[in-house]
């Protein structure tokens, strides 16, 4: 390299370093006026904020009404009430009017209270003409010696063989008729015809037969259902098969009862009865 390009070279070296001391002379001078700048910082005095007290009531809600649980739906229990038990004081004040079946009741004793003003083979014909077994004048007129709140009555087993049904209805409402003559605040009672052995009634030859006997009865339950306090009793299931006849234990000649069955006969009369002279 010549030495006039290296001169050069040196020249220019030499003046950039000048330049930049220059540059930072500057630089220290403005630092030293900046010192005398003075920052003033004024206070700020804060407006004061109001704040409303806080509510602290619940605030009331727009809650509909509750609607009301509706109650449950059980179904009650059935209260089963059994039976009464058969009182036989209900006959104290009672007359019994009829034939040898009505006889059988007395003679075992079962009806302790009440009148029988009975026999056998009574019909509602000769019930006008007959006494009693002990008695003196016909059985009708025994109903004068003394006031009784029920008669009750068992009519139609000697009448079964009567060529015409309608004569034996028309008597017993005929007889109905006197019975009030003579007892005219008593409510009367008619008994239903117990039925015969299925023996007994195919081998009658009189009209005592199932048949005729569910008849009668048929007739009977009408007569008390058109008249003014009368009561038909009929006859209670334990008397009666599936065929319609009278169980073979039940009697010994198939016509009247033993005395279990009276018992069980004797029971529903009194409970037909209680229903209703005391409504129960």
């Amino acid at each position: 390299m010549n030495k006039k390009l290296i001169a050069l070279l040196l020249a220019a070296l030499f003046a950039c370093m000048g330049l930049i001391a220059c540059s930072g002379a500057g630089g220290g001078k403005q630092d030293a006026d900046n010192s005398d700048v003075k920052v003033v910082i004024e206070s700020v005095t804060q407006v004061p904020v109001s704040i409303a007290p806080i509510d602290t009531t619940a605030p009331v809600l727009d809650t509909p009404s509750p609607t009301d649980t509706p109650a449950p739906n059980v179904t009650a229990v059935p209260v089963i009430t059994p039976p009464p038990a058969p009182d036989y004081t209900v006959f104290k004040n009672c007359a019994f009017v009829g034939n040898s079946i009505f006889e059988g009741l007395r003679q075992y004793g079962f009806i302790p209270y009440g009148h029988f003003f009975t026999r056998v083979g009574l019909s509602i014909l000769t019930v006008y003409t007959h006494t009693t077994t002990n008695g003196s004048i016909p059985v009708i007129d025994e109903l004068n010696t003394g006031h009784y709140e029920a008669v009750i009555m068992m009519f139609g087993q000697n009448e079964l063989g009567w060529p015409n049904i309608n004569t034996f209805i028309d008597k017993y409402e005929q007889f109905l008729r006197d019975v009030w003559r003579r007892q005219p605040g008593a409510k009367l009672f008619i008994m239903g015809i117990p039925p015969v052995s299925a023996e007994k009634s195919a081998s009658s030859t009189t009209g005592v037969t199932n048949e005729n006997i569910f008849i009668y009865n048929a007739q009977l339950e009408d007569l008390c259902a058109r008249t003014p306090n009368c009561y038909y009793i009929s006859i209670p299931e334990v008397l009666v098969t599936a065929d319609g006849a009278l169980p073979k234990d039940a009697s010994g000649d198939g016509i009247h009862l033993n005395k279990t069955y009276s018992k069980l006969w004797s029971d529903h009369i009194c409970l037909t009865v209680m229903s209703v002279l005391r409504g129960h």
